[in-house]
């Protein structure tokens, strides 16, 4: 038998499972009378639009505190103290959502500090809730990401710059970032993408208040409880085709580069 066959029919057979998983929704869609509530509405909208802006600004505090750890980790760190950083940073990785919201609330509600940070910006049951569980959820797979694509990249660059007189920060920020900016933006969206669909660190922490700190994924949960079939494949369908988008345009990222090194030798 070809090997080429075995690895399409193997493909074609994984695609066809989640395509009709996928459309699932469509087809009840399809089959049924859409009758969409405006209050309904006017919750998908407030929930669409909080999920778009928390992710886009955790995603962003993430990456930004991740980006500098993550280039000393891949350069400088070796053996145990390799361990412990990798321990720490990925322990939300491992740990449910729901659990690190719990350890988020206890935070803010029982520790002294968490307790005053919380009296002076207002994180628990508010928006502030929502972009904090999205920022612990995602900083593992940024510095996972950003910590082997550094690691990947040969160190004659590093000492070339050095020799020309930059510092590393200077190299991290004015000769690493903007070589690799490709593959940096697309770690970027796939941040923003785990943050977007976050449930339980959200729920608990932001406390999953209807027309305040209801996300997407929080309105999907709702809605298959209240709203109905038809009224949970609507969202459903929405979802659905804004992730397939998002991980096209990933994906098109990591291929093109978008003006990055294609390999890193």
């Amino acid at each position: 038998m070809n090997d080429g066959f075995f690895f399409k029919a193997v493909m074609v057979f994984i695609i066809l499972l989640i395509a009709l998983l996928l459309t699932t929704p469509f087809m009840v869609l399809f089959s049924s009378v859409v009758f969409i509530e405006e209050e309904f509405i006017s919750d998908f909208t407030w929930a669409f639009l909080l999920s778009l802006f928390s992710s886009l600004l955790s995603a962003s505090i993430s990456v930004m505190l991740v980006l500098p750890v993550s280039y000393y980790t891949s350069r400088f760190l070796r053996g145990w103290r390799r361990r412990i950083v990798y321990s720490l940073l990925m322990v939300t990785a491992v740990i449910t959502p729901s659990a690190t919201g719990v350890l988020l609330l206890e935070f803010f509600t029982l520790n002294p500090l968490g307790g005053y940070l919380n009296r002076v910006f207002g994180v628990v049951g508010d928006v502030e809730g929502v972009v904090v569980a999205q920022l612990f959820v995602s900083i593992p797979i940024a510095f996972s990401y950003y910590a082997a694509l550094f690691a990947s990249v040969s160190r004659v660059y590093e000492e070339l710059a050095l020799e020309s007189g930059l510092t590393r920060i200077g190299y991290l920020y004015r000769v690493l970032l903007p070589m690799l900016r490709g593959r940096v933006l697309a770690g970027y969206v796939l941040v923003f993408s785990r943050a977007f669909s976050d449930f339980g660190a959200s729920l608990i922490l932001g406390g999953g208040i209807r027309g305040r700190t209801w996300t997407l994924p929080i309105l999907v949960y709702s809605a298959t409880y209240m709203g109905g079939l038809v009224t949970v494949s609507t969202v459903l369908a929405f979802y659905l085709v804004f992730a397939v988008l998002l991980y096209y345009f990933l994906s098109g990222l990591e291929e093109r580069g978008v003006g990055g090194v294609e390999e890193v030798e």
